[in-house]
């Protein structure tokens, strides 16, 4: 898989890792009455030590009033500063820290740059919520207004996951079906039901973005990083060995990673693109510790290993259960679920390396790991060049969160946000409708958007 070659782009580069964000706030698996090396077990004695809902368990969890994560006797979020070598620190650019440790609820998120910084525009769209429902209920207490202000944070994510993040991600078919529509084949919860995050997404279709990691990132206009210096720059790394805090070089200028419709980018340098979803993964990993299996840093290794520890049905099995049991569903959907045949799922086209499964064992062209066979079904066609899930990744990715999102009686499919943040996302063949996206969030939480970088510049 290191050596395969795939060949046009996926989506802007800030969708890979608003996407391991989410990842983080549905699930983080461990084995109950075991250690966390262990390397073969069932899934039932599998459990989750943060809620299958999307509810920001990650930036809310321990959030009461006077922890480290709260400003002291407010219902803001508390922030840390930004460190410049020659003059003042930029205050609220950074997470809060106790030293180098971040004050957050998921230490997952301090474990890259991006995600990091990720994590602080959270924080600040919860203190933007905070400023404007005080403004029109000025008589709400600390502790109301700060949950006010959560309520609609969460809110306001889940809807950017539903119509931004996931329309970048899935097929158009699938997307319209079951996310635009509400429609479902796979899975009609019962209310009464646990939250569980299905296997096949946790496990294979979610972890599709480990393969639209970029070798190197332009940060801002003055930094550009490696992927293995995102690991290196936060709390986890210690800064690379070189700060004692966040380094304001090395602050995200989002225009790099998410479209801002109204904002020119003439000037900037180049904006990252995510690589194509496909089987070429070649990420290793640092700052393992708090992952099970700390030992094995190979993230397609780490990912084969837990589809097979999980006992996850092949590839060719799970569509054939699907034909056999949900043909005409699909069909009435018009979501084109199929067989992927030998070439596919070697990737034998121009461009390709040739027979990456059967150079491993034949029998794998047949009986396909379900997450390689996700990643392959991405490269059988592109949409307006972009490459995205076929219709299986799609599928599982989108029945999984549409369904926590029907579980979960306090979500976007209950409830209605407020009208404080104007939606500016065209999708084609739905004119006249606007959607809300992760660049309007991020908007609102910085007031506007500008290279982060220019506070440092000295005359």
């Amino acid at each position: 898989m290191r050596d395969l070659q795939a060949s046009n782009v996926s989506a802007m580069a800030g969708y890979t890792y608003l996407g391991q964000f989410l990842a983080h706030d549905l699930s983080r698996l461990r084995i109950e009455g075991h250690n966390k090396t262990v390397k073969s077990f069932t899934t039932d004695i599998l459990r989750s030590d943060v809620s299958s809902v999307l509810d920001l368990s990650s930036v809310y969890d321990g959030a009461i009033a006077g922890s480290l994560m709260r400003k002291t006797g407010s219902a803001f979020m508390a922030l840390g500063d930004a460190q410049v070598s020659d003059g003042p620190d930029i205050v609220g650019y950074d997470l809060p820290r106790n030293g180098l440790r971040a004050c957050i609820g998921d230490d997952r998120n301090d474990e890259n740059l991006i995600v990091s910084q990720l994590h602080v525009q959270f924080l600040k769209l919860h203190n933007f919520f905070v400023r404007e429902i005080s403004h029109d209920s000025p008589e709400l207490g600390t502790e109301l207004l700060f949950e006010a202000a959560r309520e609609q944070v969460i809110l306001h994510y889940q809807e950017v996951i539903l119509h931004d993040f996931l329309y970048e991600i899935l097929h158009p078919a699938v997307w319209k079906a079951i996310i635009l529509e509400n429609k479902h084949i796979l899975w009609d919860p019962d209310p009464s039901e646990p939250a569980v995050l299905p296997v096949e997404y946790s496990a294979a279709a979610g972890r599709f973005g480990h393969a639209m990691v970029q070798n190197n990132y332009n940060l801002n206009a003055v930094t550009s990083v490696s992927v293995s210096e995102l690991f290196e720059m936060t709390g986890e790394g210690r800064f690379g060995g070189k700060y004692q805090r966040m380094p304001a070089t090395h602050l995200v200028d989002w225009r790099l990673f998410f479209d801002f419709p109204k904002h020119n980018t003439r000037g900037l340098p180049t904006r990252n693109k995510a690589l194509r979803i496909s089987p070429r993964v070649r990420v290793d990993l640092i700052n393992t510790q708090s992952l099970p299996v700390p030992e094995e840093s190979n993230l397609a290794t780490r990912n084969l290993l837990r589809g097979l520890q999980m006992r996850l049905s092949s590839g060719q099995a799970t569509v054939n259960h699907l034909l056999n049991n949900y043909q005409a569903r699909l069909l009435e959907l018009e979501i084109p679920i199929c067989l992927l045949n030998r070439d596919q799922l070697n990737l034998n086209k121009p461009g390709f390396s040739q027979h990456v499964l059967d150079s491993c064992s034949p029998a794998l062209s047949t009986h396909t790991p379900l997450w390689y066979y996700v990643l392959a079904e991405a490269c059988v066609e592109t949409f307006e060049g972009i490459g995205k899930l076929g219709p299986l990744g799609s599928l599982i990715v989108a029945e999984s969160i549409r369904g926590l999102l029907q579980l979960d009686r306090d979500s976007i499919m209950y409830k209605t946000r407020r009208q404080d943040i104007a939606p500016s996302k065209n999708i084609a063949n739905l004119p006249g409708r606007k959607f809300l996206q992760m660049s309007d969030l991020l908007l609102a939480a910085n007031n506007s958007i500008s290279d982060p970088t220019s506070f440092i510049i000295r005359q």
